[in-house]
């Protein structure tokens, strides 16, 4: 017997949601109707990242015409309380893509992409950009299927040492290392839980000894998260849900 409590689809809207009937453009009824098979009437959740999400329906999807008539106003999934960025390596693109996605379910909020000394992925500024481009859309899917209201903001593609100023003192910051002796639960914190916590982790080949002086010069503590050696992707995820779990909002 089928389920009729089918979940409301989510849509990411790069505008502000003011008026009752929003026109949608080819790709957006395409993703509606042929994607998700709605139809005229269906229900769908429209959200923007600026504090705007909305309750509508579907109107005119088969025609050339189709829109979305808001019918109400519904409160934001408030943001995690900790700011947490990830200042990732560049590696492959498919291993980018999964810590983009992963990185905005857990809630990070900045991703900080760096050039290390043993990154193998190399952009041009042109290239970066479109890289920036693609990220965000990912970010987009992401809120869409988990239910956040603001997409973690993606800075440009830049060296380590650049990466390392865009946090601030007050923060914990930690880097991921698996020589080290420390784990996740020795770090050294504050008494009262942190208003922010960076995470540096490294491209395929792990971070080389400068860049962990570079890390070690800007206050980063090194730390492993286990006995075995984890691919970058698996790391930024393992990495973030600790941070989450300890400190921010998958502590329960």
């Amino acid at each position: 017997m089928k389920s009729n409590n089918r979940r409301i689809p989510r849509l990411f809207l790069d505008e502000k949601l003011r008026s009752d009937l929003i026109p949608l453009a080819k790709h957006q009824a395409h993703y509606l109707g042929r994607v998700l098979r709605l139809k005229a009437g269906d229900s769908v959740v429209l959200f923007n990242g600026m504090g705007d999400e909305r309750q509508a329906i579907l109107r005119n999807i088969d025609s050339d015409r189709p829109a979305l008539q808001i019918t109400g106003s519904l409160a934001p999934l408030p943001e995690p309380p900790l700011e947490l960025s990830l200042i990732q390596a560049l590696v492959k693109t498919d291993a980018m893509d999964m810590i983009v996605q992963k990185a905005t379910e857990l809630g990070v909020r900045t991703l900080i992409p760096v050039s290390t000394e043993f990154s193998v992925v190399k952009l041009d500024p042109e290239r970066a950009a479109r890289r920036v481009g693609h990220w965000q859309k990912i970010a987009q899917s992401a809120c869409e299927q988990s239910g956040r209201h603001r997409p973690l903001t993606i800075c440009s593609p830049q060296p380590l040492g650049a990466g390392l100023t865009e946090i601030g003192a007050q923060h914990v910051k930690l880097a991921l290392h698996p020589g080290s002796a420390q784990s996740m639960h020795a770090v050294s914190v504050p008494t009262i839980p942190p208003a922010g916590v960076a995470i540096l982790i490294g491209p395929e080949g792990g971070l080389s000894t400068g860049d962990l002086q570079q890390a070690d010069d800007a206050g980063f503590e090194k730390l492993a998260l286990g006995p075995r050696i984890l691919r970058a992707e698996t790391a930024a995820v393992a990495a973030c849900v600790l941070v989450q779990s300890r400190w921010g909002d998958l502590s329960g």
